[in-house]
């Protein structure tokens, strides 16, 4: 073989390894992760980025299935080395949204409400953003007038969007207006019949307008849904509400 042939096919391998094999090793860990083979979607995802340059929408990915896993510390630090690099403004915000629910995870409230509240100060939006700093809102100050009207403009932005839905059903449960509420709720689990959120802050509803019977079987459609370390209701939730609920229906009896 003359030179050109090896140059030719020095050129295709160097494709091959820079593209083709983290691709391979990346398609495996996406198939691996939905079948729920945790360990080996996280060593494989690992094993494509080794083999690739710093690569941001594979960062992003790779943050969001150890955030599904549950593995939220893994999932911080690699929010933090994303952002250890020059990246594009709308880049960078996206990383810090990313990074927000990694503080919320871990358990640095206070450090995910400011960077998300410095993102919208900025002026970012998306509909992640807006989903995910009403909850935060929520928690913050659930019943308070600033909550109210950002949970609005985010239905503004976004009306058909699950999380931007069901803050704005909880916002409208929380001032007692419980019909806009349930509109908005029954709307959310009909679209979204796996959401957990969805059917407990229906049953909230439900159990604030009487209706026991319908808060209960907005409660048993929970135990049909697939909880994940990204559920924001607990089990513990879900019980102490079916409690009272049970409660109302024997007195009722």
């Amino acid at each position: 073989m003359n030179l050109l042939t090896y140059v030719i096919i020095a050129v295709v391998l160097f494709f091959v390894i820079k593209n083709l094999i983290p691709l391979y090793y990346k398609n495996k860990s996406r198939n691996e992760f939905k079948n729920g083979s945790y360990s080996d979607a996280k060593k494989h995802y690992e094993k494509a980025m080794s083999l690739e340059k710093q690569n941001f929408n594979s960062k992003i990915e790779y943050t969001y299935m150890l955030l599904r896993m549950g593995l939220f510390e893994d999932a911080l630090h690699v929010t933090e080395t994303t952002l250890a690099y020059k990246l594009e403004p709308q880049n960078r915000s996206k990383a810090v949204l990313q990074r927000c629910m990694c503080y919320y995870k871990t358990g640095n409230f206070d450090e995910a409400y400011n960077d998300i509240c410095q993102l919208y100060n900025d002026g970012y939006r998306s509909i992640a953003m807006y989903g995910l700093m009403g909850l935060f809102k929520i928690l913050k100050n659930p019943k308070s007038e600033d909550t109210y009207n950002f949970c609005l403009e985010a239905y503004d932005y976004a009306d058909d969007d699950r999380d931007i839905c069901d803050n704005m059903a909880i916002c409208y449960y929380n001032r007692a207006e419980y019909a806009k509420a349930k509109e908005i709720s029954d709307a959310v689990i009909e679209k979204n019949p796996s959401f957990i959120e969805g059917w407990y802050h229906g049953a909230q509803i439900d159990y604030s307008m009487g209706d026991y019977k319908s808060a209960k079987n907005k409660l048993d459609k929970i135990s049909d849904c697939t909880r994940s370390p990204m559920t924001t209701v607990s089990e513990l939730d879900v019980n102490s509400l079916m409690e009272k609920v049970s409660l109302k229906l024997k007195e009722n009896n």
